[in-house]
């Protein structure tokens, strides 16, 4: 780890902070594993508060974090750089009390409805047409017809539609900030051909985007290039807003609303993809039923903590798959995934848990 972080320390030395973001600059940064960490050049007991790849205090200083065990040995130094930045952007967000958050319970409660998902892919062609777009007027049509579209589907899943615009406002201007930082750190692959490869099947209607949370981080980063695009120095201005990202974009811009056309041409493509997006949550939960020897709770549970980005729901019923953190018998503790959980009114309404093995 050290060899690492001393090759990492010498690109983020490298890397142009202002060129990223006004006002931001590098933070300490930790690496660790399922023993260590490596800060400042020194070896600590990794504890509870090392768990995932995101920012967390230590003596009072927010500290950008990154778990070893999520990359391959061959893992360019390049990459972890900038997806460490990423994570010193967060500790930056917290520097001047960024509220923007994408609401996790909104997250787990998402409608994947046929209506919904088929604006939604919709809405992300226009998107991605957007950013590649370099005629300024052509460019801000695009813009328009997908506010058209996010108006629309605004008032088809009300609330709901928060959690994708707080992931584009934390997450993705986190992403816009480490695609402009492995930009720099490899010059020779050339701005169009990283976006290709941070946007792969954006537009498609497939699985992956079907993953409300993770497909939304790079909608972000998209709308934040389209500002750098349409509104100069506007990132200080957004900084300093309370509206989401694409919000503030719309109002910077003058957005006025256009009636939106139909989706039916998209219907059969999106019926398709949740056939095979329901026969995998299906299997999930069928496998973890299969397994013998389950351990059973059915009250005094609470959660205190869960893993967003590996979370799947059918009704009433919850897995999981990374870890839950609840307090249980008076104890907090980490229960390592697949635990299940069936809800009452809501999430956090425990009415029964199920897991393998020991917490």
């Amino acid at each position: 780890m050290q060899k690492r972080m001393e090759a990492v320390d010498k690109l983020i030395n490298a890397v142009d902070f202002d060129q990223l973001w006004d006002g931001f600059s590098k933070t300490k940064y930790a690496l660790y594993d399922e023993k260590n960490f490596c800060l400042d050049g020194k070896i600590g007991v990794t504890d509870e508060r090392f768990m995932g790849n995101t920012a967390i205090k230590i003596d009072n200083e927010y500290v950008a974090i990154w778990d070893m065990r999520t990359i391959s040995d061959n893992y360019k130094n390049e990459s972890l750089t900038s997806v460490i930045i990423h994570e010193m952007f967060h500790c930056f967000q917290a520097s001047y009390g960024e509220k923007r958050h994408g609401n996790e319970i909104l997250g787990i409660e998402y409608p994947i409805e046929k209506e919904n998902i088929a604006l939604r892919s919709l809405e992300r062609q226009y998107l991605y047409d957007a950013v590649y777009e370099e005629n300024i007027s052509k460019k801000l049509r695009l813009v328009s017809k997908y506010f058209g579209i996010r108006n629309k589907r605004e008032k088809l899943i009300g609330n709901a539609i928060n959690y994708e615009k707080g992931i584009e406002s934390f997450e993705g201007t986190a992403v816009f900030v480490e695609f402009q930082a492995l930009n720099q750190l490899t010059p020779e692959k050339g701005r169009l051909e990283l976006l290709k490869e941070y946007l792969g099947s954006f537009k498609e209607v497939n699985i992956d985007n079907l993953a409300i949370r993770q497909s939304s981080y790079n909608q972000g980063m998209v709308l934040c290039m389209i500002a750098d695009d349409l509104l100069p120095n506007w990132k200080q201005k957004y900084q300093k807003s309370d509206l989401y990202l694409s919000d503030f974009i719309m109002n910077e811009l003058k957005i006025k609303i256009e009636a939106s056309e139909e989706i039916l041409s998209l219907y059969n493509e999106v019926d398709a993809c949740l056939e095979v997006w329901e026969k995998r949550r299906d299997k999930i939960f069928s496998d973890f039923e299969n397994e013998p020897d389950k351990k059973v709770v059915n009250t005094g549970v609470q959660i205190t903590g869960f893993d967003p980005m590996n979370i799947v729901k059918r009704n009433k019923e919850i897995m999981h798959q990374s870890f839950l953190r609840v307090i249980l018998d008076d104890k907090e503790q980490i229960i390592k995934g697949p635990v299940k959980t069936v809800i009452g009114d809501n999430v956090i309404d425990i009415k029964r848990m199920e897991w393998l093995g020991e917490a």
